[in-house]
């Protein structure tokens, strides 16, 4: 009999066949379970597909949470033990399923995994070898927040008096990513092609990326920093480490993921995001983020713009300006992808487990 119980205790065995060719299989009492949704199911079912998923890692997916769905759970269209209903959503073949229908039981999942693993140990400052001077780092937040962290675990806190603030940077379609990167891991952030084109309409750079308002601000004791190379020797130490990568993939599903985790830890989501799941991201490989050929004339003439201003500025800077400019064609790379963002929340999720 081709039910939903079935069908449980088939992909509870391991089993891929998807639910259209699935021919029913010895019956099976229904079980309260049966009541998982036709979402569920799928993810079980590809995730078999990935590897072998444990007998608690199952449990997990059929009970999910469907992250801003409610109660809603899809029927499977053809489940022979299932009673008609006139009303709610209609039954569905879930091989069909919408990305965001997917994608949504995976996002708890990860988030409670996210949660549950907290963040490593923040670094332990080390005695400094001598005196230095006091510094904030400013620009770049990729960047900012790769060498705050290094120069931590030197002994270096930031702040104190006579404080030299160096704005990091690099071009600016990097930039971008990185900024939106690091929205899409300590805040709520929109799409990223989202994000271009609002930054577009409102014709402004995201604040920190105005590189000489960052350094008007800061006060007299300014450092522009455009080659990311130089900082450490400006800074008294050997070297700063380099910022977390994530490809266009891992960063739209960690700012999935952000929102999500969001409700289990309030202010410590971007600790655990930044410290925790961004390093387990970054271990994943995949096509880099890109400005869009349609944002592209754009940010070129916005990169031309902040280099006119840092050159007739007269603020101390460490690199060639031209540093900022955007390259002469879009850089190789793309914007996220559903199916790609998907297979890897499979994957991450079953390595993980």
């Amino acid at each position: 009999m081709r039910t939903a119980a079935s069908w449980l205790a088939h992909l509870r065995a391991g089993g891929t066949t998807p639910w259209a060719a699935y021919d029913g299989g010895e019956a099976v009492a229904a079980p309260v379970e049966t009541e998982v949704g036709a979402q569920q199911l799928e993810v079980l079912r590809r995730l078999n597909e990935l590897g072998r998923v444990s007998p608690a890692l199952a449990d997990r997916v059929i009970r999910a949470d469907l992250s801003g769905r409610g109660h809603g759970l899809l029927r499977l269209a053809g489940d022979e033990s299932a009673t008609a209903r006139r009303f709610g959503t209609p039954p569905v073949d879930p091989a069909g399923l919408p990305y965001v229908e997917l994608i949504r039981p995976l996002l708890t999942l990860l988030a409670e995994d996210v949660a549950r693993a907290g963040a490593p140990s923040a670094p332990v400052a080390r005695t400094p070898r001598r005196r230095a001077v006091p510094y904030r780092l400013a620009g770049d937040p990729l960047l900012a927040a790769a060498a705050h962290t290094d120069l931590i675990r030197h002994g270096r806190p930031d702040g104190g008096d006579g404080t030299v603030t160096y704005v990091v940077a690099r071009d600016l379609p990097t930039m971008l990513a990185d900024a939106w990167t690091w929205r899409s891991l300590t805040d709520r952030a929109p799409e990223w092609e989202d994000w271009l084109a609002m930054l577009e309409r409102t014709g402004r750079l995201p604040e920190e990326l105005d590189l000489v308002r960052q350094a008007r601000d800061a006060g007299e004791d300014v450092r522009v920093v455009l080659d990311p190379t130089l900082l450490p020797g400006a800074l008294g130490i050997e070297e700063v480490a380099a910022p977390v990568t994530l490809g266009a993939d891992a960063a739209e599903l960690a700012r999935l993921v952000t929102t999500v985790v969001g409700l289990h830890a309030g202010d410590g989501t971007p600790d655990l995001m930044v410290r925790g799941f961004a390093p387990r991201l970054a271990r994943t490989p995949g096509p880099p983020l890109a400005v869009p050929e349609r944002s592209w004339a754009w940010v070129d003439a916005q990169a031309r713009l902040l280099h006119a201003a840092l050159c007739a500025a007269s603020y101390d800077v460490l690199g060639d300006p031209d540093l900022v400019l955007a390259p002469a064609a879009p850089a190789s790379g793309r914007s996220p992808q559903e199916h790609a963002v998907l297979d890897l929340a499979l994957r991450t999720l079953l390595e993980g487990a």
